[in-house]
């Protein structure tokens, strides 16, 4: 917690609107000092971030601190609960959009960083992206998207967002982020679009419904026991986590290989297998999104076609819109 001398540090900060170079190395011995950020140091980063004048090095300070704070000091470790998500979007939102590049790096961060990032705060980080496409408000599309078209900008920006946030479900496109995607193709129709949205949109969805080994997201019940199993009654942790294990397959399973396990025996062709099937429940949630404007546009089309050319086992439900398209 600051002491009586790091709260007038941070007095004057505030009173001069300027912070310098040997003022941020001040706060950052006093912070670091116990290596943990509590809630009322969080709150003083915060205040400080809205300083005009900041040295270079502040924002790198900023993400990494505060990511600290949210991801690995709460409980369970790696858990964005509600109140966590909660606190952060209060301090980030600006009538519902993020409009600084400190706080959407930060934002980002800590949707790559936790290895659950909570519903509430993957659901806020999808609305910045959606607000983005359609609107061009936010940070997020400032100064580089054009509202309502889906360009070669736009998809680079979804690319990135979707495929390196890490949000539940870790490498796999989970079911929010899928019903974002679509709700962002039936937002764009009959606009001209870039050719590499079509390609993103297949991916994205054919990578929610046959992801090969995509973990399962897990409740805060099932953290907290983890938590406690990796705690393992004496206080030790064990630091290689789900995340780490996950990054690992990351960077090897860009290249394509005849061995469906791509090298790891952990990844087994029968679990493969099953990965790539279209279930009823599944089939279920496709269809009812695909009709849900009631006509099936191009990309729909293309998804259909890959689903029918690379699927080996979909449920019978969904026939009837393979055989239409």
């Amino acid at each position: 917690m600051p002491t009586r001398d790091t709260s007038q540090l941070i007095a004057d900060i505030q009173a001069h609107d300027e912070m310098s170079d040997a003022q941020l190395l001040t706060l950052r011995r006093a912070f670091g000092a116990d290596m943990k950020i509590d809630a009322r140091e969080a709150d003083s980063l915060f205040a400080l971030n809205t300083v005009t004048k900041k040295p270079d090095d502040w924002a790198d300070y900023f993400v990494l601190v505060t990511t600290s704070y949210l991801v690995h000091q709460g409980q369970p470790e790696g858990y964005i609960n509600d109140a966590m998500a909660a606190w952060l979007i209060a301090r980030i939102d600006h009538d519902g959009v993020v409009e600084t590049d400190t706080e959407l790096r930060l934002l980002m961060n800590v949707m790559k960083v936790a290895d659950v990032p909570g519903e509430r705060l993957e659901a806020y980080a999808l609305k910045q992206v959606q607000k983005a496409v359609l609107d061009g408000s936010g940070r997020v599309g400032q100064n580089m998207l054009t509202p309502g078209v889906i360009g070669a900008a736009e998809v680079a920006l979804l690319q990135q967002i979707f495929y390196s946030m890490g949000g539940d479900g870790g490498m796999g496109i989970t079911r929010m982020e899928a019903e974002a995607i679509f709700a962002l193709n039936e937002a764009t129709k009959g606009k001209d679009n870039d050719p590499a949205w079509q390609r993103f949109f297949v991916n994205a969805i054919a990578n929610h419904l046959m992801m090969i080994a995509a973990p399962k997201k897990i409740d805060y019940a099932e953290a907290q026991r983890r938590e406690a199993w990796l705690t393992n009654g004496e206080g030790l942790k064990f630091r290689l986590s789900a995340r780490d294990i996950i990054d690992a397959f990351k960077e090897v399973l860009g290249a394509k290989s005849k061995d469906k396990t791509g090298g790891f025996a952990i990844l087994e062709a029968q679990g493969t297998d099953m990965a790539e099937q279209i279930t009823a429940y599944e089939a279920d949630w496709l269809v009812k999104a695909l009709k849900a404007d009631g006509e099936i546009d191009s990309n729909e089309r293309a998804l259909l076609d890959f689903i029918r050319a690379e699927c080996p086992d979909i449920d019978v439900s969904l026939r009837p819109l393979l055989d239409a398209a």
